[in-house]
């Protein structure tokens, strides 16, 4: 991942949430929430998640990055702040896999987004399930790989994000 990739991901889902909300009250039946692409973590927040093995392209992410609100694409999509990464509760996962892991995002119905720690690979889909000491179990068939690392995810986001605006209906991530 790199910071072209980063503008461009930036600039399509920013394309694509200009076209969506200025309709979106008369669409939808009720006033669009704030959705936010935030700019650059401050230095900071990039040094409370050294200690995290933090994967390099998250790194590289917050480094343009903070934090992204989509509150109405579906359910709501959520890629948290650097600070809710440092303090996270997730820092495994057991059941259908096993690995360290990186929770880095959430949806508005629950579920967790996890990347490998250290490799960045892939990212995991967590639904609710059972938490004991930062070990997150679950046998759930919906507990599964949803990207082979950061980029695919973003893609499926920024995806998700054009499905909706087109027609009206949760993409699934």
């Amino acid at each position: 991942m790199d910071g072209a990739y980063i503008r461009r991901w930036r600039e399509d889902v920013t394309a694509r949430l200009d076209r969506l909300l200025p309709g979106f009250e008369v669409r939808f039946g009720y006033p669009p929430s704030r959705h936010t692409i935030g700019g650059p973590a401050g230095k900071g927040e990039l040094a409370s998640v050294t200690s995290t093995r933090l994967p390099g392209d998250l790194l590289v992410w917050y480094g343009q990055v903070r934090e992204v609100t989509l509150p109405d694409i579906g359910n709501g999509y959520f890629i948290h702040d650097p600070g809710l990464v440092a303090c996270r509760e997730v820092t495994s996962i057991r059941g259908r896999f096993d690995a360290d892991v990186v929770v880095f995002a959430s949806d508005g119905g629950g579920a967790l987004f996890a990347v490998e720690a250290v490799t960045g690979s892939p990212v995991y889909r967590l639904p609710a399930g059972e938490m004991v000491a930062g070990v997150y179990r679950s046998d759930d068939p919906r507990f599964d790989v949803v990207a082979g690392n950061l980029t695919g995810f973003l893609d499926r986001l920024r995806d998700a994000v054009e499905v909706f605006a087109a027609t009206g209906a949760a993409g699934d991530l």
